[in-house]
């Protein structure tokens, strides 16, 4: 009995350590400051961004594909990879839902989202 026990705690820290470790994510440490509309904002390195602050229409489109943290004042920013896949399908005049399609999947990736000015202080 002491052995199943053993094994069992064994195989499910095996199992807690190999799917906690292999989740994508934007490399956080990695950031650059830009200043737009005379406010500092970090966004990722690799990314593209929008010069204008977000609307409340953009808000409300980036939460329905999954990015929560945008707010008024925000900058949305997207991992070049996921621009170049943006640009691809309009150019070949691919339907709107693989466009969102791919940003709800970069939203749970995390390699797109907003970005609030940077403390002054």
């Amino acid at each position: 009995m002491k052995m199943l026990k053993v094994c069992v705690l064994s195989g499910l820290a095996v199992l807690f350590v190999g799917c906690s470790t292999n989740e994508p994510s934007v490399k956080a440490a990695k950031q650059i400051v830009t200043l737009e509309n005379g406010k500092k904002y970090s966004v990722p390195v690799g990314s593209s961004y929008t010069k204008a602050p977000v609307t409340k229409r953009v808000i409300k489109r980036y939460t329905e594909m999954g990015v929560s943290s945008c707010q008024d004042g925000d900058i949305t920013w997207e991992m070049y990879s996921v621009a170049n896949k943006i640009n691809a399908i309009m150019r070949e005049g691919a339907a709107k839902e693989e466009g969102i399609a791919i940003y709800k999947k970069a939203a749970k990736e995390g390699t797109v989202g907003c970005a609030s000015p940077v403390s002054q202080k």
